[in-house]
């Protein structure tokens, strides 16, 4: 379903819409025999001489006044339902209005400025706006199955029932080819839909947020001492291979490391190590590694979500676990110090 403010009056878009509205037409009118609109109506049944009259109840018409379409005005489309996007919101629908209910009022601050900022994206002008009310102006829907686009107003309210916190989306009223007709009919369609509009911005908000904090974490590294099968001392970088692999070398130049050669495959890194001045290490906040100057190999082990690192020199022999403690912090300051 397509949202849109204004609609564009041109011979072309008059012809598009002729065009489709046959297919609307079937998408929303049962097909078949209406014949049944001209039945005349049954005579009173005549009980029989000496017949005991028995009832049962149990398929009672109410009594009452209904409206409601007839024949080809009877719309088959099946129901909308609210999209349940927003974890810890309890949806209540009731006709015309769908009201989102949380016990979290930082979560009802979420939601009132989702609908604040869609309003403002959609361009909608504000009949009245207030801290917990706001009326829209006229707006407009296009759809596939509908032969003419729909015009509606919408209430936005903040509510609170005891601990509970509820937003509550109206349709004041709605218009098709600019009288109600059978858009009375629609109305719960249609206080759907921008309920559904509403809670898909929330979600696509949600999405972008997470992949921001995912980007984030990404680039925080953490880095501690740990140990490996053997139970022998290795640095533990909590962050997949892929991407320890590809923020390495950035946080080993840092700290005075420079890389000479990789195999990603092997996971080795070899480097070439030059002791930084005092000012580096007091920058970081950390000891100075006491590793003599000359030439190193890291090895990294991939551990699905951590990496390990080992240092190796001369003779492939792994360095002493208090140097290889003050590579792991000299390691984490330097990744720290790169966001």
């Amino acid at each position: 379903m397509k949202f849109f403010n204004q609609l564009v009056c041109s011979s072309l878009a008059v012809f598009m819409m002729s065009g489709c509205s046959d297919s609307a037409l079937t998408r929303q009118a049962a097909e078949g025999d209406f014949d049944y609109l001209n039945a005349k109506l049954s005579t009173t049944w005549k009980m029989p001489q000496d017949a005991e009259l028995q009832l049962y109840h149990n398929y009672d018409i109410p009594d009452g006044k209904y409206q409601g379409g007839l024949g080809e005005q009877v719309d088959i489309r099946p129901p909308q339902s609210v999209l349940a996007l927003i974890p810890g919101v309890r949806i209540d629908s009731d006709n015309n209005e769908i009201t989102f209910w949380t016990v979290k009022p930082q979560l009802a601050d979420q939601i009132w400025q989702v609908i604040s900022q869609y309003l403002d994206q959609h361009q909608v002008a504000r009949s009245q706006s207030r801290p917990s009310l706001i009326d829209t102006a006229w707006i407009s829907w296009s759809a596939e199955d509908e032969v003419a686009p729909v015009k509606a107003r919408y209430r936005y309210t903040r509510i609170q029932q005891g601990k509970q916190y509820g937003i509550k989306v109206s349709l004041l009223d709605m218009q098709q080819n600019g009288s109600t007709g059978k858009a009375i009919y629609n109305q719960n369609r249609y206080a759907v839909t921008m309920a559904n509009a509403i809670t898909m911005q929330y979600d696509r908000q949600a999405q972008e947020e997470a992949a921001r904090k995912s980007r984030q974490m990404a680039q925080q590294i953490a880095v501690a001492m740990g140990s490996d099968r053997s139970g022998l001392p290795v640095v533990i970088a909590r962050t997949s291979y892929d991407n320890m692999w590809q923020r390495l070398p950035d946080a080993l130049v840092k700290i005075g490391f420079n890389v000479e050669d990789r195999n990603r495959s092997q996971g080795t890194v070899k480097v070439k190590f030059s002791q930084p001045d005092d000012e580096v290490w007091q920058a970081l906040g950390v000891a100075p590694v006491s590793l003599d100057n000359g030439t190193y190999t890291l090895l990294l082990g991939d551990l699905g979500n951590r990496t390990s690192v080992n240092i190796t020199g001369k003779n492939d022999k792994p360095v002493a676990e208090e140097k290889l403690k003050e590579f792991s912090a000299a390691l984490s300051a330097s990744f720290h110090e790169s966001r």
